[in-house]
């Protein structure tokens, strides 16, 4: 670290004694060089590879990659609270901090949801932006031994056996470690957590969850519970970061519990909040298959089990001026049910981030997807909100 800030401060020194008046080519390089030691601090004080960031700043993704390379901090942080489905309390109360410290109105829909939205409305459309503070985690069946628990799933878990699991409970939290699953194993079945230590504490009905583990690597972001820590970032800091790109609009911001298993939390908010579109954010799976990858921009889904947009409207989405995936799946879902079960007239359209090993210990998301994703969300709901749309 010390090496990079005297190189930065020397070359920025040099640079700037060389030019008082004009820029010369020389004094140019020596700027350049500056500028490029720099973003090596950037890489260590926020871990993301400085050529990543080196070589974007001079592509048109700069200022939304420089954006993400900050905005990493607050995901990581995100990334290592205990949420399991039912029990979201750690990522709502780092939501309801962030957006009081921007000057938000909050409110609680009792342990379904959390809202914000500025004081003042403004005579516009109104979009509600939303994402699910839970992951798939475990819950204590039955206690066999101090040290030896039966858990159940929460959510789409496939367990292969030997991950690291920690175990939220009275005592605090205590590290384990999840047996290999039996032969015909399914979801409705029990598996085995041997704890590192032994603790009285435990209790019928406690949750556990994967260890919370981070790297940021080559424009890659790897931890648990990427599905979806990455749409409650998004939430956190829009108004912080990202207003501008639907400043027009009244913007309400909210994370649900329990989409990992019932969508309970969006039935309820789906009926406390009114909006004239419905954007939901979440992940999604690389496809080969259907072209879905990494790196490409945000992932709108034309038809799961919650949503199904017509051809009209996946052509005016389409036409918006951002890099745009779809994707078409009969199965799997979101929280976007919950709103026309609710009665709701408005759209509702999920713009999701491809990822890889979803569900897993090590989920993938790309950065520069991360960067690109706000832009992409405010390009859809404008596109939503056209009276034009059939």
């Amino acid at each position: 670290m010390a090496y990079f800030g005297v190189r930065f401060f020397v070359f920025l020194c040099a640079s700037l004694w060389l030019n008082p008046a004009c820029l010369s080519a020389f004094s140019a390089c020596f700027f350049v060089v500056s500028y490029m030691a720099y973003f090596d601090v950037l890489g260590l004080v926020w871990r993301v590879p400085p050529m990543n960031l080196r070589v974007s700043l001079w592509s048109p993704r700069a200022a939304v990659l420089y954006c993400a390379a900050m905005e990493l901090n607050l995901l990581e942080r995100l990334c290592a609270l205990h949420s399991t489905p039912g029990d979201e309390g750690e990522v709502f109360e780092v939501l309801l901090t962030c957006w009081r410290e921007q000057g938000l109105d909050t409110r609680r829909l009792g342990a379904y949801a959390v809202v914000a939205e500025p004081g003042e409305r403004k005579k516009s459309d109104t979009i509600l932006l939303v994402a699910h503070a839970d992951s798939p985690g475990f819950i204590v069946e039955a206690v066999r031994s101090p040290t030896e628990l039966s858990v159940l799933t929460l959510g789409g878990i496939h367990p292969a056996g030997g991950e690291r699991v920690v175990l939220k409970c009275a005592a605090g939290k205590v590290m384990g470690t999840l047996q290999a699953p039996p032969e015909a194993w399914s979801r409705t079945m029990a598996l085995t957590v041997l704890l590192d230590v032994p603790c009285a504490a435990v209790a019928k009905g406690d949750r556990l969850c994967w260890e919370p583990v981070w790297r940021v690597e080559a424009g890659r972001v790897t931890s648990p519970f990427l599905d979806n820590r990455i749409g409650c970032a998004l939430v956190a800091e829009w108004y912080a970061h990202h207003s501008a790109l639907l400043a027009e609009c009244n913007v309400v911001l909210a994370a649900t519990a329990m989409e990992e298993v019932n969508g309970f939390g969006a039935k309820v908010l789906a009926r406390e909040v009114a909006a004239d579109a419905v954007i939901v954010l979440d992940v999604t799976y690389t496809s080969e298959k259907m072209g879905v990858a990494m790196d490409q921009g945000a992932v709108v889904t034309l038809s799961d089990n919650s949503v199904l947009l017509s051809p009209a409207v996946r052509d005016r989405l389409l036409a918006a001026p951002v890099p745009l995936q779809t994707e078409v799946y009969n199965y799997a879902g979101t929280d976007a049910r919950a709103f026309p079960e609710a009665g709701w007239r408005a759209p509702v359209c999920p713009v999701l981030l491809a990822t890889e090993g979803n569900h897993s210990p090590r989920e993938v998301v790309s950065v520069a997807d991360l960067a690109a994703w706000p832009k992409a969300v405010a390009a859809v709901a404008r596109a939503l909100c056209a009276q034009s749309i059939g």
